[in-house]
């Protein structure tokens, strides 16, 4: 029986042996496939790895070069509408300068233009003279006003002028008014210089009143003055010995601010 069991228990110690060596056997095997699991799923991590880094990198390289791409089209675009604004400035500069140019070339050519307006049925402009006095030869007369001609190539042209009267110490200032011009003959001009004669009557205010039928000679110097003469006898030789005379341009038309 002790042998038996010896026996059996020797058996059984074989067979648990065996049973102990295929356990080990087992187990190394499981570690043998273990490490080579483990080692293509390292290798397989490394590549997959490998592969996105380089996927991102190939994506930062494009997203790059896109971002590089549309920052230089963008500053291509801004140069050119630069480019074409510098122009359009340029060019309407030039196109300011030439239209001033030619101004003043139609100026240069016609010296005798008249600024104010003036047409060859129209005349209108400042009067504007220092008149003398006949009783005291040291006071002088400041005289300022405006007049207007109209229908000047008519037979009968009007005439209506007004200006003030002051002393050149700015004392005794008081005005007058010229109108009711009528011709004794039709409008002359001069055959050497460009001047007109109007030669007629006009009624004169005066302190005590209008004076009618005075003797006046108005006569227009090219198109840039004026003279009036008045009889200083139907007067009382108030404006002195010389013709009042005055300008074809009047600054309030030129400049109305000036005037308001």
């Amino acid at each position: 029986m002790l042998s038996f069991c010896i026996t059996i228990s020797g058996h059984k110690f074989f067979k648990l042996q065996i049973l102990n060596s295929n356990i080990d056997d087992i187990v190394s095997m499981k570690n043998n496939q273990f490490v080579s699991v483990l080692f293509v799923s390292m290798m397989t991590t490394l590549l997959v790895s490998a592969y996105a880094i380089s996927s991102l990198n190939i994506q930062s390289y494009a997203t790059s070069s896109l971002g590089q791409s549309i920052q230089q089209n963008q500053q291509d675009l801004q140069s050119g509408i630069n480019s074409q604004v510098q122009q359009s400035i340029t060019d309407t500069i030039n196109n300011i300068n030439n239209g001033n140019n030619s101004s003043i070339s139609n100026i240069t050519r016609n010296p005798t233009q008249n600024i104010t307006d003036s047409t060859m049925d129209v005349v209108k402009g400042g009067i504007t003279s220092l008149q003398n006095d006949p009783l005291d030869n040291t006071t002088t007369w400041i005289v300022g006003g405006v007049y207007r001609m109209e229908n000047l190539s008519s037979e009968s042209p009007t005439f209506n002028g007004s200006f003030y009267m002051v002393k050149t110490d700015g004392n005794s200032s008081h005005s007058h008014e010229i109108y009711d011009l009528s011709l004794n003959t039709p409008p002359t001009d001069g055959t050497i210089s460009n001047v007109t004669h109007l030669n007629g009557t006009t009624t004169v205010t005066l302190r005590d009143g209008p004076v009618h039928d005075v003797p006046t000679s108005i006569t227009l110097l090219s198109d840039s003055a004026i003279s009036i003469w008045l009889d200083p006898f139907k007067v009382n030789n108030h404006f002195g010995d010389y013709p009042i005379y005055g300008t074809q341009q009047l600054k309030c038309v030129d400049l109305p601010a000036y005037c308001k």
